[in-house]
């Protein structure tokens, strides 16, 4: 299921401050963002867009990016 625009706005802010050197994220907000990750597929690829862009996953590793 597509997430929210309030969703993404929240995850997009605890993953920018997650990155920043003077942010911080209460535990509270990782667990929530960890637990949404694990249940939704759209919110799990938005925090590894976000923490990690310039992934490029191995030919042969079996990753399937659905393209």
């Amino acid at each position: 299921m597509p997430l929210s625009t309030k969703y993404r706005n929240m995850i997009t802010d605890i993953c920018c401050r997650m990155l920043s050197t003077d942010g911080t994220v209460e535990l509270e907000e990782r667990i929530w963002m960890n637990k949404l990750c694990e249940k939704n597929r759209h919110a799990s690829e938005l925090v590894g867009s976000l923490t990690c862009p310039d992934f490029i996953p191995d030919r042969d590793s079996g990753f399937d990016d659905g393209v």
